[in-house]
This record gives structure tokens, C-alpha cells and sequence, in this order.
């Protein structure tokens, strides 16, 4: 495998570069995709489809399930449309930002819970406003460039500024069919449930105890907890383990993890920080009746993972002003 460096949140870790990548980010209180690469024309079309659809769809109480649209400037559009018929319980917001044609994404913040009133434009200026100020702070990054500024990394670019509660960036490598190595990253944390690794190990602990008393094939005939220690990566100290179980009908799989727990009302100082390798627990994918991937020798699995760990770095410039996160298990 050709392993490369990503920036992921504030983090940077190699990944296999010639494997399938899927990323995740979450940011400003939205879900955020980044669209295919398109033409400024097409990314216009594409809001125009999406603007058309809801204004064409009935609602019981008001003349369509658009309650709302406003082009922001030259390059975003905000929609806010009812997600059914019926309901007058605020609308989603789905915006619409475009950078340039390698850089287009759409933010889906969801319902804004405006309590069954009646949609007007005066009702949706006040969200306006609270949600542009965002489009300045999503600055792009070329294909394998670093950010050389403060920032969060997402897919594509890095955000400066206020990142917004549980802003989260993930970045997933199918290494082999059903075999992923994972980095991600969370901040500003709020009202969510957060694990330190020896609880969640402890959760895979107490979960052998009942599938090892049942005889069913794919109950565990073992359950091994290989590692269970303290690891420091990049001055960071987190919390590491690995576990090995094999099922009554002969498949192995393993869980490998490491964890910085963060803190709830952290701010960015006090993030969340998990890396995984886990192993298809089936043998087959039930979707498809595909078997996975054939795994290697535990020795080289664990080499594998113990590269990829070593790797981790906290990227320099990351926060503002010198700045240093702290770490909470």
C-alpha cells in the first residue's frame, strides 16, 4: 500500500492513498457534503431543480412546501421547505455554497423549530443571518495541500472561525473489503454521549460474557483482549486496545482503537479524538452475499495498525494564537 498524509479536524495521519475514501463533516450545525466537481452553471441548475421541486409540492396549511428561498450573495442559496405536507413544525434548511468547481457543498442543518408559524420572509431573515457569516470561513484546499493557517480540516477545505457545536470531520479508508481504517475528530462538543477506550472496551467486555454462553454459530466460541494500555501519540495521551474474537463457526475479526475522550462545553481545546481498525465481523456481506476481504496474519495486522498510529500528528497552527488542546479521558 502508498500511504499519504490528510489533515482531518486539527489532526494529520497517512492513510492508504490508493483505497476507497469516504469522508464525513459536520460543521456550523450542519450535515456538509461536498458535491462532484461542476460547472458554476450546473451548480445553479442543480438549486434551481431543487427550489422548483418543493415550490411544485402541495402542503395542507400554506400553498407549498417551500417556505422560503434566498440567494446569498453571488455563490450560496438557502432553502427552507416542510419536510412533508402536514407539518408546520419549522422547516429543514439545506444550503448551497459554491467555491469554485472543485469546491461546491451542500449543509443540511435540518429543522429550525419555528413552532408552527406561518412562513414569511421576515420569519426566515433572523436564520439568514446566522448561517451566512459561515460561506467566508470555508476557505478551499487543492488536492493534497496543506492548510498554512489556523482551521478545521473537512473534506476539501478548512474552516476558520467558529466551527459551531460538535462539529465533527471523519475520513474512512476501505483498506480491503470490509476492513476500515478510521480518523475522526470532534469539538465543541454538547449534549452528546461520549466514551473514554477502556469504557468502550469495557461495553465489548461485558458483551462477550452473554455471546460466549450461546452455541450458535455465530456466537464467540473466544474473545481475547490483545492490548489494554495508556499511548501517547504526538504528546497526546490517549487510550489504546485491541481485541480478537473468533465466532463458533470459525470467523475471526478484531477491534483496534485509540481515544481521546474531550469534554463536554470543551470548546475546540478539549476535543474528541478516536482512530479505529476494525475487521468485518461476518464473513459474508449480508447485502450482497459477498464474501470479505481475506484477512492477513494477526502479526501484520497489528504492524499495520501500529504504522498507522505512528504516523499521527497534531498539526502545527491548527488553533489560533498558539494555543494547545487539552486532553480529557
Amino acid at each position: 500500500m502508498s500511504w499519504k498524509n490528510y489533515c482531518v479536524g486539527r489532526v494529520m495521519m497517512s492513510m492508504p492513498e490508493d483505497r476507497k475514501f469516504t469522508w464525513t463533516n459536520a460543521f456550523d450545525t450542519a450535515e456538509v457534503k461536498r458535491l462532484p466537481p461542476m460547472s458554476e452553471q450546473k451548480f445553479w441548475d442543480g438549486v434551481e431543480t431543487v427550489r422548483k421541486r418543493y415550490l411544485a409540492q402541495t402542503h395542507y396549511d400554506v400553498p407549498t412546501r417551500l417556505a422560503h428561498f434566498d440567494k446569498v450573495g453571488k455563490n450560496a442559496a438557502f432553502v427552507f421547505y416542510y419536510d412533508n405536507e402536514a407539518t408546520l413544525w419549522g422547516p429543514v434548511l439545506e444550503r448551497y455554497a459554491y467555491l469554485d468547481s472543485d469546491h461546491a457543498y451542500e449543509m443540511s442543518t435540518g429543522s429550525l423549530g419555528t413552532k408552527g408559524q406561518v412562513p414569511t420572509p421576515a420569519l426566515f431573515q433572523p436564520y439568514v443571518q446566522l448561517y451566512t457569516p459561515i460561506l467566508e470561513s470555508i476557505h478551499p484546499l487543492k488536492a493534497g495541500q496543506f492548510p498554512n493557517r489556523d482551521g478545521f480540516c473537512v473534506d476539501g477545505a478548512v474552516v476558520s472561525g467558529d466551527t459551531g457545536r460538535n462539529a465533527s470531520a471523519g475520513l474512512i479508508s476501505e483498506i480491503a473489503f470490509g476492513t476500515e481504517l478510521v480518523v475522526t475528530y470532534r469539538e465543541n462538543l454538547y449534549k452528546v454521549v461520549i466514551y473514554n477506550g477502556m469504557e468502550d472496551l469495557k461495553y465489548d467486555e461485558d458483551r462477550a460474557k452473554i455471546m460466549l454462553v450461546d452455541g450458535g454459530p455465530e456466537d464467540f466460541k473466544d474473545f481475547k483482549v490483545l492490548r489494554k494500555r495508556d499511548r501517547t501519540l504526538a504528546g497526546l495521551a490517549g487510550q489504546e486496545f485491541v481485541t480478537h474474537t473468533t465466532l463458533n463457526n470459525g470467523h475471526t475479526y478484531y477491534r483496534m482503537q485509540w481515544t481521546i475522550k474531550g469534554a463536554l462545553n470543551g470548546g475546540v481545546l478539549k476535543p474528541s479524538i478516536v482512530v479505529h481498525l476494525n475487521t468485518p465481523a461476518t464473513a459474508i456481506e449480508a447485502a450482497t452475499g459477498k464474501p470479505y476481504d481475506k484477512l492477513p496474519p494477526e502479526p501484520e495486522l497489528l504492524k499495520l495498525w501500529d504504522y498507522a498510529l505512528s504516523t499521527f500528528k497534531w498539526r502545527v497552527g491548527a488553533l489560533p494564537d498558539g494555543q494547545q488542546i487539552q486532553v480529557v479521558n
